[in-house]
C-alpha cells in the first residue's frame, strides 16, 4: 500500500526511551521518502480494569492524560527532528499487539522501539516485535542501536526472498547509500560472486544508481555472526516469515528474533 500522499508510516508510540529514538527514526526516513508519520499509542488500562480517571483538582493528572502527554511529546521529538512531515496521531484502547496490527491495515511502514512496547508492560523485544512482523500488514522496522550511521543498507540474503531485494534498492536510492549482502557461511566465495553479481544486476535494471558494493560470508550461522558481518551499516534489512520452497527458507523465527537481538542498527523485517 502506498498513499497518494507518499507512504504512510505508523509508530507505536510508549513510554520508554527506545520509543522516542523509534519515533526520530521514523521522522527522518518519513522525510527520505516523502511520507507522512502517524503516531500510535496502544492505552491498555482500560483493559486492566484499574482507574483511569484524572485526581481531582490536579490537572492532566490519570493515566488518559499521561496518554495524552506521551503523545504530545512524540510530536514534539519530530518537530525536534526538523524535518517537514506531516503527522497525525490517536490513542486507541487495547493491547498493543492487535492494536498495531490493526493499525498496520492502513499503514506502509511499521516502525516500533527495540526494547520492548513500554517500561510498565515490560515486554521484551523479540516475542512482540516478531509477533508483530508475522501479523503485521506491512514491513516493520524495530529502532535499535544507532539511528544516524551513515554506512550501506545491510541485506541478508535469503535464497527465495525477493521483494527485500527490491525493498532494499528502494531505500538505498532514497537515503543515497550502497547496498552490503551479508550471504550465509556455507557459501563458497565462487557462490558469493555469483549471487553478487546476480543481485546486483537486477537492481541495476530498476535502480541504476544504486551500487552493491560488496559481500561477506557470514563466519558462522548465528545471528550475531550475521549482524556483525556487517556491522557498518546504517540499516539492516531481513525476510521476516517462513516461505515453503524446495529451496530453503526465509528467516525462520527464532532466528529473527536473536537477530532482532543482537542488532546495533535498526532492523527493516520485509515479508515477502
Amino acid at each position: 500500500m502506498e498513499h497518494s500522499t507518499g507512504p504512510r508510516i505508523t509508530v507505536g508510540v510508549f513510554d520508554a526511551d527506545e520509543s522516542d529514538q523509534a519515533v526520530r527514526w521514523a521522522a527522518r526516513h518519513a522525510a527520505a521518502v516523502g511520507g507522512s508519520l502517524h503516531l500510535v499509542h496502544a492505552f491498555v488500562w482500560t483493559e486492566l480494569d484499574v482507574n483511569i480517571d484524572p485526581i481531582s483538582g490536579m490537572a492532566g493528572s490519570g493515566f488518559r492524560g499521561a496518554a495524552h502527554t506521551l503523545i504530545q511529546d512524540a510530536v514534539a521529538l519530530v518537530r525536534e527532528s526538523r524535518v517537514e512531515v506531516p503527522v497525525t496521531s490517536e490513542i486507541v484502547d487495547g493491547n498493543a499487539v492487535p492494536v498495531l496490527v490493526e493499525a498496520s491495515e492502513e499503514s506502509d511502514l511499521l516502525v516500533l522501539g527495540g526494547r520492548g512496547l513500554g517500561r510498565l508492560m515490560t515486554l521484551i523485544v523479540g516475542s512482540k516485535s516478531l509477533a508483530l512482523a508475522a501479523r503485521a500488514h506491512c514491513p516493520v522496522v524495530v529502532v535499535r542501536g544507532r539511528i544516524d550511521g551513515r554506512g550501506p543498507i545491510g541485506l541478508v540474503h535469503h535464497e527465495i526472498a525477493t521483494e527485500v531485494v527490491v525493498r532494499a534498492a528502494d531505500l538505498a536510492e532514497a537515503y543515497g547509500r550502497d547496498i552490503h549482502l551479508v550471504v550465509r557461511p556455507e557459501t563458497t566465495p565462487e557462490e558469493a560472486q555469483e549471487i553478487l553479481a546476480g543481485i546486483a544486476q537486477r537492481i541495476a535494471v530498476t535502480h541504476p544508481s544504486v551500487f552493491v558494493r560488496d559481500v561477506t560470508i557470514a563466519a558462522s550461522d548465528s545471528p550475531k555472526e550475521l549482524i556483525q558481518a556487517s556491522e557498518d551499516a546504517s540499516l539492516m534489512m531481513v525476510a521476516g516469515e517462513r516461505t515453503p520452497g524446495a529451496g530453503g527458507k526465509v528467516a525462520a523465527p527464532r532466528q529473527l528474533v536473536n537477530v532482532l537481538r543482537f542488532a546495533n542498527t535498526p532492523v527493516w523485517i520485509e515479508r515477502d
